[in-house]
Protein backbone atom coordinates (compact mmCIF):
# COMPACT_ATOMS: atom_id res chain seq x y z
CA UNK A 1 0.00 0.00 0.00
CA UNK A 2 2.86 2.44 0.95
CA UNK A 3 4.72 1.57 -2.71
CA UNK A 4 1.26 2.78 -4.05
CA UNK A 5 1.09 5.75 -2.70
CA UNK A 6 4.26 6.80 -3.31
CA UNK A 7 3.89 5.57 -7.26
CA UNK A 8 0.60 7.63 -6.81
CA UNK A 9 2.29 10.73 -5.63
CA UNK A 10 5.00 10.85 -7.76
CA UNK A 11 3.05 10.41 -10.62
CA UNK A 12 0.74 13.53 -9.74
CA UNK A 13 4.22 15.65 -9.44
CA UNK A 14 5.64 14.57 -12.55
CA UNK A 15 2.75 15.77 -13.78
CA UNK A 16 2.26 19.04 -12.36
CA UNK A 17 6.03 19.76 -13.08
CA UNK A 18 5.18 19.14 -16.89
CA UNK A 19 2.16 21.59 -16.91
CA UNK A 20 4.16 24.23 -15.03
CA UNK A 21 6.96 23.90 -17.69
CA UNK A 22 4.72 23.39 -20.34
CA UNK A 23 4.87 26.85 -21.95
CA UNK A 24 7.85 28.46 -23.30
CA UNK A 25 7.22 31.72 -22.91
CA UNK A 26 6.56 33.76 -19.72
CA UNK A 27 5.20 37.01 -19.80
CA UNK A 28 3.43 39.24 -16.72
CA UNK A 29 2.76 43.28 -16.95
CA UNK A 30 2.49 46.03 -14.51
CA UNK A 31 0.38 49.07 -15.07
CA UNK A 32 1.27 52.23 -13.09
CA UNK A 33 -1.02 55.33 -13.62
CA UNK A 34 -1.66 58.37 -12.01
CA UNK A 35 -5.66 59.15 -10.73
CA UNK A 36 -5.95 62.54 -11.04
CA UNK A 37 -9.11 62.38 -8.77
CA UNK A 38 -7.65 60.36 -5.90
CA UNK A 39 -4.31 62.14 -6.39
CA UNK A 40 -2.48 58.82 -5.94
CA UNK A 41 -0.32 56.33 -8.50
CA UNK A 42 -2.10 52.96 -8.65
CA UNK A 43 -0.21 49.68 -9.88
CA UNK A 44 -1.48 46.68 -10.99
CA UNK A 45 0.38 43.85 -11.34
CA UNK A 46 -1.13 40.88 -13.89
CA UNK A 47 0.61 37.59 -13.33
CA UNK A 48 0.30 33.83 -15.00
CA UNK A 49 -1.52 32.41 -11.87
CA UNK A 50 0.13 28.81 -12.47
CA UNK A 51 3.82 30.30 -12.39
CA UNK A 52 2.94 32.29 -9.61
CA UNK A 53 1.78 28.80 -7.71
CA UNK A 54 5.07 26.91 -8.71
CA UNK A 55 7.45 29.71 -7.50
CA UNK A 56 5.68 29.98 -4.43
CA UNK A 57 5.34 25.96 -4.11
CA UNK A 58 9.02 25.55 -4.81
CA UNK A 59 10.06 28.96 -2.78
CA UNK A 60 8.29 27.66 0.30
CA UNK A 61 8.91 23.47 -0.31
CA UNK A 62 5.21 22.91 -0.24
CA UNK A 63 2.26 22.95 -2.74
CA UNK A 64 1.04 26.38 -2.49
CA UNK A 65 -2.40 26.71 -3.98
CA UNK A 66 -4.34 30.37 -4.78
CA UNK A 67 -7.42 28.97 -2.64
CA UNK A 68 -4.96 28.41 0.16
CA UNK A 69 -5.40 30.92 3.30
CA UNK A 70 -1.79 31.62 3.43
CA UNK A 71 -1.49 32.46 -0.21
CA UNK A 72 -2.95 36.34 0.17
CA UNK A 73 0.41 36.27 2.85
CA UNK A 74 2.95 34.33 0.40
CA UNK A 75 2.02 36.94 -2.46
CA UNK A 76 2.15 40.15 -0.74
CA UNK A 77 5.79 39.43 0.97
CA UNK A 78 6.72 38.04 -2.56
CA UNK A 79 5.60 41.27 -4.48
CA UNK A 80 7.33 43.64 -1.91
CA UNK A 81 10.50 41.94 -2.26
CA UNK A 82 10.70 42.10 -6.14
CA UNK A 83 9.04 45.28 -6.89
CA UNK A 84 9.44 48.76 -5.78
CA UNK A 85 9.70 52.69 -6.40
CA UNK A 86 12.08 54.92 -5.41
CA UNK A 87 11.96 58.47 -5.59
CA UNK A 88 13.60 61.33 -7.67
CA UNK A 89 14.90 61.81 -4.08
CA UNK A 90 16.94 58.32 -4.08
CA UNK A 91 14.63 57.03 -1.12
CA UNK A 92 12.41 54.08 -1.68
CA UNK A 93 8.27 55.14 -2.37
CA UNK A 94 6.00 53.70 -0.01
CA UNK A 95 3.84 51.08 -1.50
CA UNK A 96 0.40 49.80 0.39
CA UNK A 97 -0.69 46.66 -0.76
CA UNK A 98 -4.33 46.82 -2.02
CA UNK A 99 -5.59 43.37 -2.49
CA UNK A 100 -5.22 40.16 -4.70
CA UNK A 101 -7.41 38.41 -7.71
CA UNK A 102 -6.61 35.37 -8.19
CA UNK A 103 -7.67 33.93 -11.37
CA UNK A 104 -7.88 30.38 -13.20
CA UNK A 105 -5.09 31.85 -15.97
CA UNK A 106 -3.96 35.08 -14.52
CA UNK A 107 -3.73 36.45 -10.81
CA UNK A 108 -3.86 40.46 -10.70
CA UNK A 109 -2.52 42.46 -7.99
CA UNK A 110 -3.33 45.74 -6.75
CA UNK A 111 -0.89 48.40 -5.11
CA UNK A 112 -1.41 52.12 -4.56
CA UNK A 113 1.12 54.78 -3.65
CA UNK A 114 -0.91 57.64 -1.55
CA UNK A 115 -0.28 61.17 -2.70
CA UNK A 116 2.21 60.54 -5.54
CA UNK A 117 1.06 63.04 -8.66
CA UNK A 118 3.89 62.68 -10.84
CA UNK A 119 5.88 59.75 -11.46
CA UNK A 120 8.55 61.20 -13.97
CA UNK A 121 11.87 60.76 -12.63
CA UNK A 122 10.68 57.12 -10.76
CA UNK A 123 12.64 54.45 -10.39
CA UNK A 124 11.13 51.05 -10.64
CA UNK A 125 12.87 47.99 -9.24
CA UNK A 126 10.92 44.65 -11.03
CA UNK A 127 12.08 41.34 -10.79
CA UNK A 128 8.56 39.59 -10.18
CA UNK A 129 9.01 35.86 -11.55
CA UNK A 130 12.56 36.85 -13.32
CA UNK A 131 14.45 35.53 -10.60
CA UNK A 132 12.71 31.77 -10.63
CA UNK A 133 11.96 31.73 -14.65
CA UNK A 134 14.75 33.25 -17.09
CA UNK A 135 12.59 34.06 -20.01
CA UNK A 136 10.36 35.87 -17.82
CA UNK A 137 9.89 39.32 -19.10
CA UNK A 138 7.58 42.26 -17.73
CA UNK A 139 6.48 44.62 -19.42
CA UNK A 140 5.51 47.62 -17.17
CA UNK A 141 3.11 50.54 -18.33
CA UNK A 142 2.87 53.62 -16.81
CA UNK A 143 0.89 56.71 -17.79
CA UNK A 144 0.14 60.33 -15.85
CA UNK A 145 -1.20 63.29 -17.26
CA UNK A 146 2.50 64.36 -18.19
CA UNK A 147 4.14 61.14 -19.71
CA UNK A 148 3.44 57.59 -21.11
CA UNK A 149 5.37 54.96 -22.12
CA UNK A 150 6.86 51.01 -21.37
CA UNK A 151 9.72 49.40 -19.77
CA UNK A 152 10.47 46.04 -20.40
CA UNK A 153 12.49 44.07 -17.57
CA UNK A 154 13.82 40.30 -17.71
CA UNK A 155 16.79 38.54 -15.65
CA UNK A 156 19.34 40.89 -16.61
CA UNK A 157 17.50 44.24 -16.46
CA UNK A 158 15.68 44.92 -12.99
CA UNK A 159 15.96 48.59 -12.74
CA UNK A 160 14.66 51.44 -15.14
CA UNK A 161 13.34 55.22 -14.52
CA UNK A 162 10.53 56.70 -15.66
CA UNK A 163 11.30 59.43 -17.68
Amino acid sequence: MAIRTLLITLIINLAWVTNASAHTFFVGSTEISVNKFTKSTEIIHRITSHDLEALLSDKHQQRIYADSDEYLKLVQQYVERGFGLVGTNGKPIKIEFVGIEPGVNDTYIYQEVLGLESISGVAIFHQLLTDYFPRQKNRVNFESPKIKGSLLFDEKTHEAVIN
